[in-house]
This record gives C-alpha cells, structure tokens and sequence, in this order.
C-alpha cells in the first residue's frame, strides 16, 4: 500500500532514492539504489532538522550531487533524494498530494 501510495515520486526520473523511516531510524520503505545502512546513518541529523521545522513542513537540503527532501508524516519521516536536474516544485507537490494508507 505505501508502495501505491508513493508510485508518483518513485517513478519520477529525477528521482534516485524514497525512503519511509520510524523516528528510531526502521525503514518502512526503501526504493532506490542507495544503500539502507547509508540512509540509516543520517537518519539522528534529519530528524533533528524535522524536529525544529513547523508541522507538515518540508526541509530541502542541498548537497554536492543533489537535493534531499525531508518531510514529517506523522511520527515518521519521509526522505526524498533527488538529482540536480530535478523540479523541486513538481516533487514537493507530488510529496504533498500523497494519500497516505490508515
């Protein structure tokens, strides 16, 4: 159901990785190449930027190769990466229209 929930952002070319995490760090979902270990490592630092942000915000970071998307859902996380050709604002709404399963 999350996979059909999120069909729209991982079929997005510009896309690389969409990862759904507890706030302890368990990956729900993962889809993408990178590997779970590496995004599992970062996961203390976006959560503490998720932390400081207002509900249902969304925190856009940019890194060397890319952008990363953070946005709460709830008690846990979703976190978009992106390549540096990607339209940030079709990604976000496409992040916001999600239909998230109960």
């Amino acid at each position: 159901m999350i996979e059909a929930a999120l069909r729209t952002l991982t079929s997005a070319e510009e896309v690389k990785t969409v990862h759904f995490l507890e706030k302890d760090g368990f990956v729900i979902y993962a889809h993408g190449k990178e590997l779970v270990e590496d995004t599992s490592m970062n996961v203390t630092r976006w959560q503490t930027l998720i932390e400081t942000a207002e509900e249902k915000a969304m925190i856009t970071l940019v890194m060397e190769h890319g952008y990363v998307i953070l946005h709460p859902v709830g008690t846990r996380m979703l976190v978009v990466k992106c390549n540096r050709m990607a339209n940030l604002g079709a990604i976000r709404t496409a992040i916001r229209e999600v239909n998230w399963p109960a």
